[in-house]
């Protein structure tokens, strides 16, 4: 009995979810919702993600207001499901020069109020 080498065997495929649709191969980052367009480079045009669900992408604003209608059936509970799994990002009112000090700027602005 021979050894197969570690090159030679096949190799596996990636799990499948079920809770997508077996026609997609792509991911919904990679196309439009609206008209499945793929961007040719993705540095010259990203696609935008809904604000609210971060789940759907659209190619433009156009193919968003024609897709409004369809996904705002799913876009409340989308999100809701988006917000237990990722936490709200908070920009620092500090400028950056305030934060490097030790926050010295912050703190002499609340002492003179």
């Amino acid at each position: 009995m021979t050894d197969p080498s570690p090159g030679s065997e096949p190799s596996a495929s990636p799990p499948t979810d079920s809770s997508k649709p077996p026609s997609s191969s792509r991911s919904p980052s990679e196309t439009c919702a609206n008209c499945v367009k793929i961007p040719s480079t993705p540095s010259k045009l990203p696609l935008r993600q809904c604000l609210r669900c971060h789940s759907i992408t659209y190619c433009s604003k156009e193919c968003q207001k024609a897709d409004f209608k369809a996904h705002k059936k799913a876009c409340s509970a989308l999100a809701q499901e988006y917000s237990k799994v990722h936490t709200p990002k908070m920009a620092s009112r500090a400028t950056p020069k305030a934060n490097e000090k030790g926050g010295r700027a912050i703190q002499k602005w609340e002492y003179d109020t």
